[in-house]
């Protein structure tokens, strides 16, 4: 299993055009080894006072620090790295572009191989968002 991260930074005017492309046209149904994915606002040090890690631009992106943007992490979760790689990791640019209307700066990627993991009482929930496209 592998959980890939991409951090997009958002154009503060774009924002509904990004969450309609992101919704309606990154659709992964019947890719083989895709469990599930997630799209999440980054909220700022005001949201909660445990925030200890700013998710914004790093020395490698000194241009994006003064692009004013709204930061989308989407966790996406395979069942592996060839999954992941065939579905969508062999379509993906190298390096930091902005190729997007939206973007205010480039998207970040990570992937991450878990070590170990928990599972809790509680259920990823079972169907997709009401407005997301499958």
């Amino acid at each position: 299993m592998i959980i890939v991260l991409i951090n997009w930074r958002i154009a503060p005017t774009k924002v509904d055009e990004f969450l309609e492309y992101w919704k309606e046209k990154l659709s992964l149904k019947g890719k083989p080894g895709f469990v599930c994915e997630f799209l999440s606002k980054v909220e700022g040090q005001d949201f909660h006072n445990c925030i200890t890690w700013n998710m914004e631009a790093d020395n490698a992106d000194n241009e994006a620090a003064n692009v004013d943007h709204v930061s989308y992490v989407n966790v996406g979760i395979w069942s592996d790295a060839d999954a992941f790689h065939t579905a969508v990791g062999q379509h993906m640019s190298e390096g930091r572009k902005t190729s997007l209307a939206f973007e205010a700066a480039p998207r970040r990627r990570a992937i991450l191989s878990p070590e170990a993991w928990r599972i809790g009482q509680e259920q990823l929930p079972a169907t997709t968002s009401e407005d997301v496209r499958f």
